[in-house]
Formats: structure tokens, C-alpha cells, sequence
């Protein structure tokens, strides 16, 4: 889409006022032939469409652009924030900052509002006429005092704000956006907190956003370049929908420029990147392989370009500041400006600053991602935001005209007595027709389930171990056999692609803790840690300490051992051991529950979302296949999403024990026990003490302590067993969405049959027909009818075709 945002609104207002003067024309027309008694009838039906026009024009002029912005560890994700804003007043820091979700309204008035949350321990309230240092300061005092005390009090929620201000990103990047529409930015929190209830409300709002996902330039160790990627997949998937709707950022690519074979390396860098992510969302997220193809990629340097706009402040001090921060941090930049410019900064005149402002955007790509923005939200906001505008317009009033158009004039062609009970044995046998066609559509989409459904139900009876995931692929695959689901592709891969996702959480933490353990220096940094309660994790790390200080390390930790303790000491650490292990798997057993609690969320919303696909595919197949044979009555359905309101309540829940086995066992004890002798040699009259030894059975508790891989491993095969369990829920939800689905359609299909045969019973009561009435007269309304009805219906295919 290459128009302008602003022409294809307009354009679609057009569109839509232009239906309402072809309503206007033909309910103008048609009432001239009808009894009085049909005007109150076309009187609410245009009172419906001017409220619902009403409502739609409003919505196009008035939309709403979200701009969501997230991002991987130390990726500068605040500062492009601030960047958008022309300001510097999200808190930036080394560490991370972002605890909780930040809202930025645009405003000509500047405000802060630091909301009540639960044991908020800053200061929460509002701020007019506030100062861009004082919203600095008032958050950044918010997010630390959050982040100092979150481990103290479990319960302590994140803090939320919003803020009111004067963004740049609408006043200057020449964005052409409908008049009234109202532009924010949610600054999303880091990974870390992402679980926070607060800050899951605010991602909830994303799902209708244009997103922004930074990434780290200027990470350079390997193991380190691989959790990033892990973290741009964990951020888009908790964005969710398409990823053709994110902008991927490489932030700090500026690092590039200190090297030799600059611009080479830069490009290198950022040509593998962009096949590095490209391959892990492909592997992650397999629905969206061809968006992801599609996937749009800018280079950024963030802080210079921030720089850039802070120099060419009216204010001389903030722009000295400014200017100080360029020559100490992007020296290289601005090199060849510097050599004529005096080295103290204080000195530069406006001029000189102009110059260094104009390097630091023009070295920092700021102007290339500015128009890469532009051209993202030209692309992607209509796509967003118009469809669902449509579709409640044709649900308020566009589906309701048409229906009556075309009902109300073919009741009337079939109103003579003759030609009445005709078209009455025709209702029947459409209602015949309609409901043998859905029940073989139905059929077709339900029977590959209910087939899954007797397998997984086997195997729990009969506790087998069999692979249900292969059962499931196999039901989709004898699915796609058939039309229309044969060009679904991969986009009902979310139904079998969970088990990767859960499983490669569980190994991820348990490996964590395996190596912690051999290594005997506890390392909880991986990035599924941070889906996890800090507290829980914190718990876990004492734990694994406590073990490793017991001697639960190195080759015991590696291979296991056989222990036989005999002292009080001994059995006591055997006891702590064995006590210490259980503990493990109780803190495991919750920080695997953080963690699978997160990944699920992302995996059961892919669910919902594979599975509204799948429907909005039926719904499209039997809206052909029940007009086909009811062609006069305009059968309408509306989307997936409004029709089957998915119950998204499926949980996926794990539960580990550990320990091991200590016995009672014996041991004999060698004690030796002193007796008096005496020798001959001296005729007895000496003694000397001999030692005789004796055995005395003493006890022991005997136990085979586990290495650590037979001890993980049993919690691998713990939650190899749960897998059943979640495969036959999944079955069982989705069977119960099929029979709402078919419900719901059933009920649409047969009230709209029945609003047409009260209208052929009115017209035959009420409106007597001759042959030259009907030839004349009815024959071409019917014919307006089904024009008016074709223009109704190509409001949404016009914005298709020029989408």
C-alpha cells in the first residue's frame, strides 16, 4: 500500500457515505410499491445505517495509532523511545530500567500520571505543567524503588504511568494521519517483568499495535548474540499476531564504525542478523513463514540521534549539555567536524552545533529509520485498524439492508398465491439443503479431531506411552486433504508446536541447574529465569548453594554415588541431602510453574489464533456453499472471532517430586577389646596388655544419591508423562469450539430463513401481484436489490483490493 494513511480512510468514508445515498435511492423507490405498513420497518433500518455511518466515520477520522516498543537486554529500547518523543523522560540506565509499562499520549500539554498499584512504596499521583526532568526523575525514582524492594514483597506490583506530552514523532516525522487520530507509544517493560499482572494488561493492547523490537548491535560474544535471539523470539511472541506488523530495529550499529574494514563488517553484521532472526522466528513461529520472509529491518544508533535533536534545543544550556555528551561518547561520528571546532564544547556557536547535530542524524541512520517508519505505518495502520470498522458498520446496519433488499423483494415476486406455496416448498428444501451441506461441513472439519480424540483417549486408558503429538499431526494432515483447508500451510502448527516450546523451557531450566551443580558455582542467568517470581528463583539459587556446600557437586553431582553412613555425622549429611533434594524439587517444581505459566500464555494465544483461522477458512467455504444454494435470501456470517468467541481458559500445569531411597543397612564394626597375659619367659610373673579384635554389627542408612542427569531426567520423564493430559485437553477444547461454532451457525442461518418466510407470509397477505406488476415493476428492483447488495458487500472487498 503505497497511499498516503489519511487517502485511504478518506477513501473509505467516501465509499461508505456513497451506500448510504444508494440506500437513500432505493428505500425512496421500493416504498412507492409497498404498503404503508412497510415504513416503519425501512425507517429503523435508516435510522441503523445513519447511526452506524455515523459511528464509522468517526472511527476513520478518529482512529487510534499505537506505537509498541520492547526490546532485547541493553538494546536501548528507552532511549528509541525517547527518541520518538524528542525528549529525554523514560529513565535510561546501564542495568535494566524498564519494570514497568510506560503510556506516552500525545498532548500539547505536558502531564504525568504515576498510577496507585498495589504496596506502591513511590509516590503515585498527578502532574500538570510538569518539566521533561521532573517526569525523568518522579519515574526513575518509581522503577528503582520497585526494582530494590520487589524481592522483599512478593506481592508488590509494577508501577504504571502515563504521560502526557508533545512527541515529536507526530509534530515533525510529517506522519499523514487521519486529523483526529489519537497517537500513543507503550513502552513495554523488560522481559523480566513482563509477568507482572499490571504490565500483562497493558501487552494485552499490542495484539492492535505496530510494534518496534530493538535489538543489541553491539553484542558481540556468541553465547550472548544466542540469548538475544531467544529474547526477539520471546518478545515478539509476546506481542502476538504477525510478525509483519514489527519493525525490527539493529540499535547501536554505530559500534561498527571504529572498525578498520568499516562499512563492510557493518554490513556483514547486519545481513547475518537479519538471516539469524529470520531463521529463529521461522523455527519458533512456523504459522508466519512468510511474513517473517517479509520481515523489516532498519538500522539505528539511538543515542546519537537522540543527541542530534537535544543539540538543536532553543535552550543554550541543555544544548551544551548535549553537545558535551557527543564529543565524550561519539567522538569517532563527528572526527572530521571536530578539527575545526574548539575542543571546548562550551565554546561552539549555534553553528558549530548545527554541523555535529547534522552528522550525529546523518551517522546515526536516524533519517533512513524515520522513513522507514513512516513507510511501516503507511503500510501496516490501516490494515490494522480499518477492517474491524468495516466489519462492525456492515454488523450495526450493512448486513441488515441487504438482507431486507433482497428478502423483501423477492417475497414480493413470490407473493401471488401460486407462485407463494412454490417458494414455500423452495424455503424447505432449502432449509433441507442448507442443514445437509453443514452437517458435511461440519463433518469434514470435526471428524479428524474426533478420530484424535479416540486415540488420546486410548492411550490414557490403556497408559500407554506412545507419541500423541505424531496423532495430531495426523489429523491435521488428513484435514488439509480436503478444500478449503488445503491452503492452510503451516498455520495450524500451533496445535503440536507447544510441546517444542514447554519442553525447551523445562530442559533449559533443568540444564541450568545440572551445570550449576556440576560446576559447583550456581548460574541462573538464562533468559527463561526471567519468567519466573525473582523471589523463586532467588529460593532455587539457596537451594542449589546449600547443596554444592554439601558435596552434591563436581563427580558426585556428575555420576552419582553409592554412600554408607555410619557416623551420626554422616547420616545427618545424608539426611540433609536427601532433604535438600526434595527442596529442590519444590523450588523447581515453582520457578518451572513461573516459567511454563508464561510460556503457555504465548502458546494457547498462537492456539487461539491458529484456530480462528481455521474457522474464519469454514466460515468462508459454507458462507459460499449456503449462498449457492439459498441465493435470494443473503445468508451473511460475521468473522471467526465475533461468531466463536474462543474460550481461551486451557492451562498447562506440571508437577515434579525428587529424593531418593534411604535404607536401613548393617555393618560390622572391628573394636578392639584389652586383656591381661602373662609371659612364660618370665615365669609369669609379668603381664603385658594384648588387643584382641572383636566384630560387633552396628547400622547404617545406605542410599544410591542420584548424579544429577538421572535426577533431571526423571523430571524430564515426569513431564513427558503430562503431555498426554494437555494433548487431550486441547482436543476437547477445540471439539467444544467446532460445536459452538456449528451452533452459533445454525442459529444464524436459521433465524435469517425465518425473517424470510415472515416476509413472504407479509407479502403474500398483504401485496397482490399481477404479471405486468411483477415484469415491470419488481423484476428490475430485484435486480436494484441485488446491486444495492453488491455494493454493500464491496466496502470490505474494496479494502482488500486496495490493500
Amino acid at each position: 500500500m503505497n497511499k498516503q494513511v489519511y487517502k485511504v480512510f478518506e477513501e473509505i468514508e467516501f465509499k461508505a457515505k456513497l451506500l448510504a445515498q444508494y440506500w437513500n435511492n432505493f428505500h425512496t423507490e421500493i416504498s412507492q410499491h409497498l404498503p404503508e405498513s412497510y415504513q416503519p420497518e425501512i425507517q429503523e433500518l435508516s435510522d441503523k445505517l445513519e447511526t452506524a455511518l455515523t459511528q464509522l466515520v468517526h472511527e476513520l477520522q478518529n482512529p487510534t495509532l499505537t506505537l509498541a516498543t520492547t526490546g532485547t537486554t541493553s538494546s536501548g529500547k528507552s532511549t528509541l523511545v525517547n527518541l520518538l518523543c524528542g525528549a529525554e523522560i523514560v529513565p535510561v540506565a546501564v542495568s535494566e530500567m524498564s519494570a514497568g509499562a510506560v503510556t506516552i499520549e500525545y498532548s500539547r500539554e505536558k502531564s504525568l500520571i504515576i498510577h496507585e498499584t498495589p504496596g506502591a512504596l513511590w509516590e503515585c499521583g498527578e502532574w500538570k505543567g510538569i518539566s521533561e526532568e521532573k517526569i525523568y526523575q518522579l519515574l526513575y525514582q518509581a522503577m528503582i524503588s520497585y526494582i530494590e524492594n520487589r524481592e522483599k514483597q512478593p506481592n508488590l506490583a509494577c508501577p504504571q504511568s502515563t504521560i502526557f506530552y508533545p512527541f515529536r514523532l507526530l509534530k515533525e516525522s510529517q506522519l499523514q494521519l487521519p486529523r483526529g487520530t489519537k497517537v500513543r507509544i507503550l513502552d513495554l517493560p523488560g522481559l523480566a517483568y513482563v509477568g507482572d499482572q499490571g504490565n500483562a494488561n497493558v501487552i494485552k493492547q499490542c495484539r492492535e499495535a505496530l510494534c518496534i523490537v530493538t535489538y543489541n548491535s553491539a553484542e558481540t560474544d556468541s553465547q550472548k548474540v544466542k540469548s538475544l535471539l531467544q529474547e526477539v523470539v520471546q518478545q515478539v511472541k509476546d506481542l502476538g499476531g504477525s510478525p509483519a506488523r514489527m519493525l525490527f530495529v539493529l540499535n547501536r550499529i554505530d559500534v561498527f564504525r571504529a572498525d578498520r574494514n568499516w562499512p563492510e563488517t557493518e554490513i556483514r553484521f547486519f545481513e547475518n542478523t537479519i538471516r539469524s532472526i529470520k531463521n529463529e522466528l521461522t523455527e519458533q513461529l512456523r504459522e508466519y513463514t512468510e511474513e517473517i520472509e517479509k520481515l523489516e529491518v532498519v538500522k539505528l544508533s539511538t543515542w546519537p540521534a537522540l543527541l542530534a535533536l537535544q543539540i538543536q534545543h532553543h535552550d543554550d544550556i541543555y544544548s551544551a549539555d548535549a553537545c558535551k555528551k557527543a564529543d565524550n561518547y561519539f567522538n569517532g561520528l563527528i572526527e572530521e567536524i571536530l578539527e575545526d571546532l574548539p575542543r571546548n564544547t562550551q565554546k561552539w556557536n549555534r553553528h558549530d552545533r548545527n554541523r555535529v547535530a547534522a552528522a550525529l542524524w546523518q551517522k546515526s541512520y536516524a533519517e533512513e529509520f524515520q522513513l522507514n517508519l513512516r513507510e511501516h505505518i503507511n503500510q501496516h495502520f490501516p490494515q490494522l485498524v480499518i477492517p474491524q470498522i468495516i466489519e462492525r458498520f456492515n454488523i450495526a446496519a450493512g448486513n441488515a439492508i441487504t438482507e431486507w433488499a433482497i428478502q423483501t423483494t423477492n417475497a414480493v415476486i413470490n407473493s401471488s398465491e401460486e407462485r407463494y406455496q412454490e417458494e414455500c416448498e423452495n424455503i424447505s428444501q432449502i432449509r433441507s439443503g442448507i442443514k445437509h451441506f453443514l452437517e458435511i461441513s461440519n463433518l469434514e472439519l470435526r471428524e479428524p479431531f474426533e478420530k484424535l480424540d479416540a486415540k488420546v483417549k486410548k492411550v490414557l486408558q490403556e497408559e500407554l506411552n506412545e507419541d500423541t503429538i505424531s496423532y495430531i499431526k495426523t489429523a491435521l494432515a488428513e484435514l488439509k486433504k480436503a478444500e478449503p483447508y488445503n491452503e492452510l500451510g503451516e498455520k495450524l502448527s500451533p496445535l503440536f508446536v507447544w510441546r517444542d516450546s514447554l519442553r525447551k523451557g523445562i530442559n533449559d531450566v533443568l540444564n541450568a541447574v545440572a551445570e550449576s551443580l556440576e560446576k559447583g558455582k550456581v548460574d541462573l542467568e538464562n533468559i527463561n529465569f526471567k519468567k519466573a517470581n525473582i523471589l523463586n528463583v532467588n529460593l532455587l539459587s539457596r537451594n542449589l548453594n546449600r547443596l554444592v556446600n554439601l558435596g552434591y557437586t563436581a563427580s558426585v553431582a556428575k555420576d552419582g554415588k553409592i554412600m554408607e553412613a555410619r557416623t551420626d555425622a554422616e547420616k545427618d549429611k545424608l539426611k540433609q541431602i536427601n532433604e535438600e533434594l526434595n527442596e529442590l524439587a519444590i523450588h523447581l517444581n515453582i520457578v518451572i510453574e513461573d516459567v511454563l505459566k508464561q510460556i503457555s500464555n504465548q502458546e494457547i494465544n498462537r492456539i487461539y489464533e491458529a484456530i480462528s483461522e481455521l474457522f474464519c477458512y469454514y466460515l468462508s467455504h459454507i458462507k459460499e456453499g449456503v449462498n449457492d444454494i439459498a441465493p435470494n435470501i443473503s445468508i451473511k456470517f460475521p468473522d471467526s472471532k465475533q461468531l466463536n468467541q474462543v474460550d481461551n481458559q486451557l492451562t498447562f500445569n506440571f508437577r515434579f517430586t525428587a529424593g531418593f531411597a534411604v535404607t536401613q543397612g548393617t555393618w560390622e564394626e572391628a573394636i578392639k577389646v584389652e586383656r591381661k597375659e602373662r609371659i612364660w619367659y618370665t615365669l609369669w610373673l609379668w603381664e603385658r596388655t594384648i588387643y584382641d579384635t572383636q566384630y560387633q554389627t552396628r547400622s547404617s542408612d545406605n542410599a544410591q544419591i542420584p548424579s544429577v542427569e538421572d535426577l533431571l531426567a526423571g523430571w524430564i520423564r515426569q513431564a513427558q508423562d503430562e503431555q498426554i493430559k494437555i494433548v487431550n485437553q486441547i482436543v476437547c477444547w477445540l471439539l467444544e469450539q467446532i460445536d459452538l461454532l456449528k451452533k452459533n451457525v445454525d442459529n444464524i442461518q436459521n433465524e435469517v430463513i425465518d425473517r424470510y418466510q415472515e416476509r413472504l407470509d407479509r407479502a403474500n397477505q398483504e401485496i397482490t401481484l399481477d404479471y405486468e406488476k411483477q415484469k415491470n415493476i419488481w423484476i428490475p428492483m430485484e435486480e436494484k436489490a441485488k446491486h444495492l447488495s453488491n455494493e454493500f458487500s464491496s466496502l470490505g472487498n474494496y479494502w482488500k483490493l486496495n490493500n
